[in-house]
């Protein structure tokens, strides 16, 4: 078999790709907090960015959902009328792009007062607004590039193709710092550019094109009406930080800061390995329904909820318990001081309530789309969204940021509920028994490492990173010991696939 569809190795190559994209992009969130800390420059930056770039992860989030599964399914019986299919799907891709771009562009005033509010539009805020509008042509194609080869299993390349985005955009704040945050924005459209660019050229999309041309106006028309509904869901998913800077004015000053840094710290480990392990196991997921290859794809899909238990768990603990070291080591500097760390750690702490639950919805998300259950998934995603949006109203005025998270970790908890729920009512493929009891063991392992390293450091104080960092290696250790200890089936198979793909290993077996 190629490494490549074996999940278990697709899931560490895209976790290496994924970990260098996404230390450039933190590395990048780093400079911000530096030069900008929680300031209302920052956040008026990240009101007038937000819709744009919402809509590039909307692009990305439906190619993904919806081009691979129906793709594999045309592929699996007629190789021909796939590619007619991809090639459909990128004019699509073109229109929809430019039809996008022209209506961020006149209608920017009305968009702005909408999500914004009127008292914080000035012409810094609009014109932040037009550079990142003009991201959008370039993100809808690069998604659509993206999901494409992802169908023939080629990861590498646009996860290094993403890195343009924070390159140029970590080149301007080296650069310029805080003296010029529109300039910074304008890096983020050449990173934009550069990366369709290149994923252009390794994708060969010009063989899509011109593939039996038909009418294009006749083939947009013929878009299959699944795709209506994955565009509903993604679009009323991504109100959720929409909906947050919509309360800019009722929060403290450097709370929607404090929102964005803290979510990236906790989107952090969900874009490198829940993303990693749901692009591996979407298309194979795909090809296992189109075969029905019911049995294989119950033991795959408890390999990866259990996996992601694996990791996710500890993780839950470092946020939870350790977040104010976390907050610390990659932000307190520069502009960013003790008082912003303590309102990150707290808007931190509520949202990772949430972190282990929205890990494992991630996975059991794409099994909607893969039985194309996408109607039943619009009403879970309305309801979720309403909670949100009304806690948002109720929490927002009694604990201000600390509010808005806390309303974002109760629907995700709700997302879970439900797709458990739905999923094994309907398809019954999930092997709820025995995943739950893998979960438990590594909470409980969990629990018991972090009262290990809260024990040994009860007599010793400090503020130092060094002894931030000592704290959290050793509870990391701790953990993954213990699991070598009890010898973990799932974490001696992780281990395994990583020493399978390591060149050394690959040197040794040749020899």
């Amino acid at each position: 078999m190629n490494k490549a569809s074996s999940i278990g190795t697709a899931t560490i190559v895209l976790t290496i790709f994924g970990f260098f994209a996404k230390a450039t992009g933190f590395f990048r969130e780093i400079l911000f907090a530096n030069f900008f800390g929680l300031s209302r420059d920052y956040e008026f930056y990240l009101v007038a960015s937000i819709l744009p770039i919402t809509l590039n992860s909307i692009s990305l989030y439906i190619y993904q959902n919806y081009f691979i599964p129906a793709y594999s399914k045309q592929n699996h019986s007629d190789s021909e009328q796939a590619a007619q299919f991809a090639r459909r799907v990128f004019i699509n891709s073109f229109t929809i792009s430019v039809i996008s771009l022209l209506i961020l562009l006149i209608f920017r005033i009305q968009i702005l007062s909408l999500y914004v509010g009127a008292q914080f539009i000035s012409e810094k805020t609009e014109l932040l607004f037009i550079i990142f509008s003009c991201t959008v042509p370039f993100g809808i194609i690069s998604g659509f590039l993206t999901a494409y080869l992802q169908t023939n299993f080629n990861f590498k390349s646009p996860a290094i193709a993403g890195l343009m985005l924070n390159v140029f955009t970590i080149i301007a704040l080296l650069i310029f710092k805080e003296k010029n945050i529109v300039i910074i924005a304008f890096a983020y459209l050449i990173g934009t550019f550069i990366q369709t660019v290149i994923l252009v050229k390794i994708s060969k999309v010009w063989q899509i094109i011109f593939f039996k041309f038909q009418n294009p106006v006749r083939e947009f028309i013929s878009q299959n009406s699944l795709i209506i509904w994955i565009i509903l869901i993604e679009v009323i998913g991504q109100l959720y930080v929409l909906s947050d800077r919509y309360f800019l004015s009722k929060v403290d000053e450097g709370g929607i800061a404090a929102i964005n840094y803290a979510t990236t710290i906790f989107l952090l480990p969900i874009s490198i390995i829940t993303i990693s392990i749901t692009t591996a196991i979407l298309p194979k997921f795909s090809q296992l329904v189109s075969a029905k290859l019911d049995e294989e794809l119950k033991e795959k899909l408890k390999t990866a909820l259990t996996n992601t238990a694996l990791i996710f768990i500890p993780l839950t603990f470092l946020f939870l318990f350790f977040g104010k070291e976390v907050v610390r080591i990659l932000f307190e500097r520069g502009n960013f001081n003790y008082q912003s760390t303590q309102i990150t750690y707290e808007v931190l702490f509520y949202l990772s309530l949430s972190l282990l639950f929205y890990s494992l919805y991630g996975i059991l998300n794409k099994l909607f789309y893969v039985y194309e259950m996408v109607k039943t998934l619009f009403i879970v995603t309305i309801i979720g969204i309403s909670i949100k949006l009304v806690l948002n109203f109720i929490l927002v005025d009694l604990m201000k940021q600390n509010g808005l998270v806390i309303s974002t970790s109760i629907s995700y908890i709700f997302f879970f509920i439900m797709s458990i729920l739905i999923i094994q009512r309907r398809l019954k493929i999930l092997k709820i028994k025995d995943t739950f009891n893998k979960i438990l063991f590594y909470a409980l392992n969990g629990m018991i490492s972090f009262i290990v390293v809260k024990i040994l450091f009860t007599l010793v104080q400090s503020e130092s990173i060094l002894f931030d960092l000592l704290k959290i290696f050793l509870f990391f250790l701790i953990y993954y010991i213990n699991n070598l200890f009890l010898n973990d089936l799932y974490q001696r198979k992780l281990l395994d696939e990583l020493i399978r793909i390591l060149p050394i290993s690959n040197q040794n077996h040749r020899k």
